[in-house]
């Protein structure tokens, strides 16, 4: 448990408003603003990147569900919200670094909670996969972002000679429609796509700007450059 006295050590002002406190911590070319509600069993971390918004953060951490465990990911919904975020990501204290340093030994019960469209995250991820999605893929403390899905992609060009291993790489989707647009007419080449719900898709194109879209490893359907790139779009982003 987290006291104002605590905080006081590491940050030069802390506020207290609906329960929790609020404090920032000031780089160069941004400021972190930190909303933390404090109890015997568990402390909720908010933060976010440049925007104030106390009301939305106490709202988070008030929904928040009461059984939290140190060794899993939690998902859970939040109520409309001027952000147009559906969930929220509760991570564990290994998976985030905030509030280290002088205040490490308070941070047994410390969860950070991540405002989220749901198709960012699957709420399966390793404390490795969180890592690299949030330093390479999704900004999380930026409140007014374009929705980020996950995806992974499992590809082979041998056009272009590039791939990836048969897992499969996290990758953003606008380098997933560049790989598409390399793929045009390589018939000895395929994509593969995974969204956040595990569901897979499959791309071949068997000539020029004909596309085949494979779903379910079964169901094929032939499409234009421009209806494959909605369907896409669709199934990344699927609720």
């Amino acid at each position: 448990m987290f006291s104002k006295d605590d905080l006081l050590q590491s940050f030069p002002c802390v506020e207290e408003y609906e329960g929790c406190y609020f404090f920032q911590h000031k780089l160069p070319k941004v400021t972190y603003n930190y909303s933390l509600k404090s109890t015997e069993n568990k402390d909720l971390l908010v933060i976010s990147e440049g925007v104030i918004d106390r009301a939305f953060s106490v709202a988070v951490v008030e929904q928040a569900p009461d059984s939290l465990s140190q060794g899993t990911t939690v998902i859970f919904d939040i109520s409309p919200n001027a952000y147009g975020f559906s969930h929220v990501l509760v991570v564990p204290n290994t998976y985030h670094g905030s509030l280290k340093g002088r205040l490490e030994g308070k941070r047994d019960n410390l969860y950070l909670c991540i405002p989220i469209h749901r198709c960012e995250f699957s709420g399966g991820e390793s404390e490795s996969e969180f890592k690299e999605m949030i330093q390479r893929m999704i900004p999380v403390f930026r409140w007014g972002r374009s929705v980020c899905p996950k995806i992974k992609v499992y590809f082979d060009n041998p056009e272009t000679e590039a791939g990836t291993v048969e897992a499969g790489v996290l990758m953003k989707f606008p380098t997933l429609l560049t790989e598409i647009d390399n793929l045009n007419d390589v018939v000895n080449g395929f994509v593969e796509v995974t969204n956040y719900k595990g569901e897979v898709v499959e791309v071949l194109s068997p000539s020029k700007e004909v596309f085949t879209l494979i779903r379910n490893r079964k169901d094929e359907e032939v499409l234009s450059h421009s209806q494959l790139v909605e369907a896409l779009s669709s199934f990344v982003l699927a609720g």
